[in-house]
């Protein structure tokens, strides 16, 4: 009974106030073909600030422990945008539902064709991303069914609009 007690004690200094850190940004594809796509990146840039900004402000004082993970965006050229949470850490799903919520609902950039998919990689109270880790959410692996490397060679672009 003590060690629960004792236990229970120091329960809430397991998990603390999420912060998160943004450290990366993963283009899937290469930096000519965004440019192409979308024009000057200023919108790009204004869009990806707004969403760090906003989840950083909105997930302060929930309670998490250290995790990591990619947010991963997709945005049509018809302004739709499409979230989705790539991790292997258990996360609150008021995290997960906050960071895919805040994607979607902020305002997007112009593409002029197809989809422009890209990931922030972020860490939440401490969390570090494991090297050479691609995003490739686990409802993109079902629909292309494949599994880790499998995944490389997948046209991400035409596998988002395809799922959509």
């Amino acid at each position: 009974m003590k060690k629960i007690l004792w236990l229970l004690l120091f329960l809430p200094t397991l998990s603390q106030a999420a912060q998160v850190e943004f450290p990366l940004i993963n283009l899937i594809h290469p930096t000519r073909r965004v440019e192409a796509k979308t024009g000057p990146v200023d919108d790009m840039r204004r869009y990806i600030r707004e969403v760090k900004t906003e989840i950083s402000a909105q997930l302060a004082n929930v309670q998490a422990n250290p995790g990591w993970g990619f947010l991963v965006i997709a945005v049509r050229e018809d302004g739709r945008i499409k979230a989705w949470l790539d991790t292997d850490d258990v996360l609150p799903s008021v995290v997960t539902q906050t960071m895919v919520s805040v994607a979607q609902s902020t305002e997007g950039f112009r593409v002029k064709s197809g989809a422009v998919v890209f990931a922030l990689g972020f860490g939440i109270n401490g969390g570090n991303i494991p090297l050479f880790t691609q995003p490739f959410p686990v409802e993109w692996k079902k629909a292309a069914a494949c599994e880790n490397h499998d995944c490389l060679r997948v046209d991400v672009e035409r596998l988002v609009l395809e799922t959509w």
